[in-house]
């Protein structure tokens, strides 16, 4: 949460940064194309690592090459040096630390959670991660962007100091064993494992296409606000809380919902709320009807997220943690760069809404097939009850 609130900062002042540097759709899409990126470039490495290594220091290693990072642009910053490509080198490696960090992340929480409390954890988890980011951090870092263009991104150098110093803190349980391969051996079975289960492969793809065309519109988030909205601060801040404010919430009532309907019926939800919170957006003329579709939006990211991680940790070998996400990871937001490339495109030829009119009609196909597409995952649920 310490991590998160510094991030919550970032990320509302660097769209902010990047749009007093340039107008253009292309180079502002290019900040989420460089922070992407590392995950296609680098996740299979990282997650072979946090298979390999003590998942712990690998996560206070990260944190503290960030620290650098981010003071770093904070001095650039201060000293009026800073340009768009110095943002594009920050992102990118901050992104390849971030790769690190969360692979090593997601093998360690099943090590130190039973298995039954699993989907409480990642509830939980992913709600103080949002609560931080997006309620807490947002409001700062637009207070400090107002008062000091360098003050969120130095506040959010501290916070990763922070950060390391808590995770040293967390149980020596990293559920690692000294490796008997080769690195690149453990990289290529991590990939034929999640190519062969195939309800890891379907959640993978389906989160990939959902990510691409997401991106695609979302990387214009800060050109739509004030452009099409006629928004400012304020309302680019609320935008970020109203999908927050649905991801906390989706929570209280997650077990309700998944024992009410099932764990493949609630990811349809899931998907039916992505779709009307993208045509929300695509057809927004005013702050209300876009801030509202953010909070439906994060109701089903909050499902989603929650569900998937868990569905993901339960199909996957304690040994095969890291290598598994890194495959995941490296397909779905490795592919994020190609989708914040084409709506940077697709904004400048058609428009900035071209991006959220052609991500709504996506969205909306996957909610219709639905039920189809998650046929592999609802096997390997019943087949997972059988066994136990």
């Amino acid at each position: 949460m310490v991590s998160s609130a510094g991030d919550g900062m970032f990320l509302t002042a660097f769209p902010l940064l990047a749009a007093i540097l340039t107008r253009d759709p292309v180079l502002i899409a290019g900040v989420t194309i460089a922070s992407r990126l590392p995950w296609l470039v680098f996740s299979l490495f990282t997650g072979a690592l946090a298979d390999r290594m003590d998942r712990r220091r690998l996560m206070i290693g990260a944190d503290l090459i960030r620290f650098v990072i981010v003071g770093l642009l904070g001095a650039a910053i201060l000293t009026d040096t800073v340009n768009i490509w110095m943002l594009y080198a920050c992102a990118f490696l901050l992104g390849s630390c971030e790769t690190l960090h969360v692979n090593a992340a997601q093998g360690l929480i099943p090590a130190i959670v039973k298995s039954d409390d699993l989907l409480e954890a990642n509830a939980r988890f992913s709600s103080g991660q949002i609560v931080a980011a997006q309620f807490i951090g947002p409001p700062l870092g637009v207070a400090m962007f107002n008062a000091s263009k360098s003050l969120p991104f130095i506040a959010d150098a501290v916070t990763f100091a922070g950060s390391a110093a808590l995770i040293s803190t967390v149980p020596n349980e990293h559920a690692v064993t000294p490796p008997t391969t080769k690195l690149l051996t453990d990289i290529k079975e991590g990939l034929r494992f999640t190519r062969d289960t195939l309800s890891l492969r379907r959640l993978t793809e389906i989160l990939a296409v959902i990510n691409f065309f997401y991106f695609a519109a979302n990387s214009l988030l800060v050109l739509y606000n004030e452009d099409l909205l006629g928004g400012g601060k304020a309302t680019f801040t609320a935008l970020s809380v109203g999908a927050a404010s649905g991801t906390v919430a989706s929570r209280f009532f997650l077990e309700k919902i998944t024992k009410r309907l099932g764990t493949t019926r609630t990811l349809q939800v899931s998907l039916w709320a992505w779709a009307i919170a993208t045509i929300g957006l695509a057809i927004a003329t005013n702050p209300y009807t876009a801030i509202i579709s953010h909070v439906i939006l994060g109701i089903g990211s909050g499902w989603w997220i929650a569900l998937n991680t868990t569905l993901r940790q339960k199909l996957t070998p304690t040994r095969m943690l890291g290598r598994m996400n890194a495959v995941s990871r490296t397909i779905t937001w490795g592919i994020v760069p190609f989708g914040a490339l084409f709506g940077g495109v697709a904004g400048r030829i058609f428009g900035l809404r071209g991006p959220f009119l052609i991500s709504a009609v996506v969205m909306t196909s996957y909610a219709l097939f639905s039920k189809r597409l998650l046929k592999p995952v609802d096997h390997a649920i019943h087949q997972q009850d059988i066994r136990a």
